[in-house]
């Protein structure tokens, strides 16, 4: 996964519908470890993990995997019955269509339905949903981007759609948005949706059960937190970075030379994918922060020395610009990790499966 943090727009969102059924967002802020003063804190981020941790709370509390956020509730397991019966399509086209027609059982449910135009090659897979303006834009990222990382999983490979549609405008977009559904985007149109080519419709289902055994631990929620699919050359960029954190990321050219390719190469690999390598080292060194800062242990004079800040002032203005508070005030206001002990309703212990991997920063023998 090549983000491990989550922006705070959609903790805000996942907030407002558990408010919207009179549930306090306190304990649920609490239970996650996300400090509550990052609510206020316009472009700060949380750990992916954590999200998760809220995401399943709310879902509890609710009992509802549609979070509150449309008039009627979607029930726990909904999700992962959905994938049992698609899962055993020959295509992903059958497995679009298959999921369409279950969720159409369902009155809380988005509807969803894949529709084809004979003179065209591609095909739409389209949401129909209640989608109120403040949550407007969350739900459409969260129905296509786990419309995306399923049907890639499904597969085995990165699903590319040609075109990705949403219903709201671009100053309403959420920040990842980008990140998660691509570069292709038509805003204000008519419904969300996903222009999939004939050649991925007709791609084999390569998993089975006992590989969606270990995707539906935790989700939808740990899918919801760890939406954008993995990308080849970016995601072994990530991993050699986080690899090699402490004490400062390597440069571009140093990670070109080690993946047996020039720096114009993987310029070209990664513009190709959307991203540049400035932005994943911005990301490496943001998510680290974050989560240092968030588990504690660390000083921020000891965080910024250990991600290669030369100046506690540089890595100050750098976390300011990625998290939208000081690193002092984000570890002052950070809230109890959530128990893992289980048992009541509600409560959850965390498994391997579930565990979103953030860069770690490893502090050196004394």
């Amino acid at each position: 996964m090549l983000d491990t943090t989550v922006t705070i727009d959609c903790v805000r969102v996942v907030l407002w519908g558990a408010r919207r059924r009179g549930v306090d967002a306190v304990p649920l802020l609490a239970g996650a470890g996300v400090p509550p003063s990052l609510l206020d804190a316009e472009g700060a981020r949380v750990p992916a993990d954590r999200f998760a941790v809220l995401v399943r709370a709310v879902c509890v509390a609710l009992d509802d995997e549609f979070l509150g956020l449309a008039d009627d509730a979607v029930r726990p397991g909904t999700f992962a019955m959905m994938c049992r019966t698609a899962i055993h399509c020959p295509d992903l086209g059958a497995a679009l269509r298959r999921a369409g027609s279950f969720y159409a059982l369902f009155p809380g449910a988005p509807r969803g339905w894949l529709s084809r135009d004979p003179a065209k090659p591609e095909a739409r897979w389209e949401f129909s949903v209640h989608m109120p303006p403040r949550s407007g834009p969350f739900i459409e990222l969260c129905l296509l981007g786990i419309t995306l990382r399923l049907a890639s999983w499904a597969i085995g490979r990165r699903l590319r759609p040609s075109l990705v549609e949403l219903a709201h405008s671009r100053a309403a977009a959420v920040a990842d948005h980008r990140f998660v559904l691509g570069e292709r985007i038509r805003y204000e149109r008519a419904r969300p949706a996903l222009v999939i080519g004939a050649a991925d419709l007709a791609a084999p289902i390569v998993r089975d059960e006992h590989d969606l055994r270990s995707l539906l631990t935790g989700s939808p929620a740990g899918l919801l937190a760890g939406l954008r699919p993995a990308v080849a050359t970016s995601e072994r960029v990530r991993h050699i970075l986080d690899r090699d954190i402490a004490g400062g990321v390597p440069a571009a050219h140093e990670v070109a030379a080690r993946l047996n390719m020039s720096p114009q190469t993987l310029r070209r690999h990664l513009r190709a994918e959307g991203v540049s390598f400035r932005e994943i080292r911005d990301r490496v060194l943001r998510d680290a922060a974050v989560s240092a800062l968030a588990d504690g242990g660390w000083s921020v004079a000891e965080v910024a020395e250990h991600l290669g800040f030369s100046e506690a002032s540089a890595f100050q203005r750098a976390f300011k610009r990625w998290a939208g508070t000081t690193p002092g005030a984000y570890r002052s206001a950070r809230c109890s990790p959530p128990p893992c002990a289980g048992g009541a309703r509600g409560e959850h212990r965390a498994t391997a499966a579930e565990h979103v991997e953030a860069p770690t920063l490893t502090r050196p023998p004394a």
